[in-house]
């Protein structure tokens, strides 16, 4: 009788299930969700996990694991130590995130299951970052040189490197080559698609709210100010009968949502727009309702490795608007028609003045004409939900165990 074939059992290196730290605990949970509905055996590795996280991961498929502390240390140490699995689970992968997780995820691999490959997934690309981080006591060109050389390290370190969509996918093809032997990496792109996820309508009532949400200490990468100038630009092209526009930033720092509300008050400088702030939240309940009430997203970013912001704003039906100089902003312009990406995808030159002026028109075609804007993202939702899954992305990564991969 042929032997029964057996599921491969992966291993995922996580701090968190749901995501309190942002987008690289998202694309770690609906990977490891993709994966386990691909037919895999997948255990995550975190630091810790509530009931209820762990009752819907299982539910789903994923087995959470939390990693024994070392007394004294802060909690990411115990990641290092064996991961609990199961009696006689021997991974047949393990998988790493950037430097947050991908130390531990290799050794994991060196340590205890020799047998196992590794897959290291590059999320950002700290030489576009750091520079927008001021105020820190180190120097920005010295953290950058570190953190990037130690992303460099531990991609080459892995069987097999991969990164967040397109334009980290190009960086770390470039960052790669000069290092003979290096394989090519991968390139895994987020899937669209979210099951049962109908069509928007115009949100009914007022005032038209635009939405900038993200974690907002690192307000000049995420181009806040400019999504709050642009906006202002964009009320002064509108008629004096158009109805009134609320800015809701979501993303604040729990002690920050005055001083930050003070920022965008004054970078807006216009007493007509109604600004609100409010805290950051990881409830996805709470996200969903602020995408659903939204009559625009935007996503202005000065640099952004992928976007899944903006990508939440596409599967939810929202009209967004994203940057030219983030992942996303490229994946949309190869996977959209033209002219629809040219709806959706906007330059940013970090010339700021005309970069005001762009997003401030592009701003006030969306909110001259709710209705052509919303078909026009109900388009790009059916789309892109069609040529970016998450069943291609499990079917990517279990494709490298198959035999014949190196």
């Amino acid at each position: 009788m042929p032997t029964e074939k057996k599921s491969p059992t992966i291993v995922a290196y996580a701090t968190e299930w749901h995501s309190g730290a942002g987008g690289l605990s998202t694309l770690s949970r609906d990977l490891c969700l993709a994966l386990a509905r691909a037919g895999a055996d997948v255990h995550c590795v975190l630091t810790e996990v509530t009931d209820t996280e762990q009752r819907e991961a299982a539910a789903a498929g994923v087995r959470l694991a939390v990693a024994a502390a070392v007394p004294g240390h802060d909690p990411k140490t115990g990641l290092f130590r064996r991961p609990p699995l199961p009696y006689g689970t021997v991974p047949d992968l393990v998988i790493g995130h950037g430097r947050i997780t991908g130390p531990a995820a290799r050794c994991c691999v060196e340590d205890h299951y020799p047998s196992a490959r590794l897959l290291q997934v590059v999320h950002v690309a700290p030489d576009e970052l750091e520079h927008w981080r001021p105020g820190r006591e180190d120097d920005a060109g010295l953290r950058a040189d570190m953190r990037t050389r130690l992303e460099l390290d531990l991609a080459r370190g892995a069987t097999w490197a991969a990164a967040v969509g397109p334009r980290l996918h190009q960086r770390l093809q470039r960052d790669l080559s000069v290092f003979p032997g290096s394989a090519e990496p991968l390139r895994l792109d987020p899937g669209f698609d979210r099951a049962g996820r109908p069509g928007r309508r115009p949100t009914p009532g007022g005032p038209l709210q635009v939405l900038l949400m993200g974690r907002m200490e690192d307000w000049q990468i995420k181009g806040v100010d400019l999504g709050a100038r642009a906006l202002a630009h964009a009320l002064r092209l509108r008629g004096d009968a158009e109805p009134e526009v609320e800015l809701l930033v979501r993303g604040a720092s729990p002690a920050g949502c005055d001083a930050l509300r003070e920022a965008v008050v004054g970078w807006a400088a216009d007493p007509a727009l109604a600004v609100t702030v409010r805290p950051f939240s990881a409830e996805s309940e709470r996200l969903d309702q602020d995408l659903a009430r939204a009559t625009l997203a935007l996503m202005p970013s000065r640099a952004e490795g992928f976007g899944l912001v903006g990508l939440e704003a596409v599967v939810a039906g929202t009209p967004v608007l994203v940057s030219g100089r983030s992942g996303l902003g490229m994946l949309l312009r190869e996977i959209l028609p033209s002219a629809e990406a040219a709806r959706a995808v906007v330059s940013v030159t970090l010339h700021d003045n005309d970069d005001v002026m762009r997003w401030g028109h592009q701003i006030a075609a969306v909110m001259r004409d709710p209705a052509a804007a919303f078909a026009t993202a109900d388009r790009m939702r059916r789309t892109t939900e069609a040529e970016r899954t998450w069943a291609a992305v499990a079917e990517q990564v279990l494709g490298l165990l198959r035999p014949g991969r190196s």
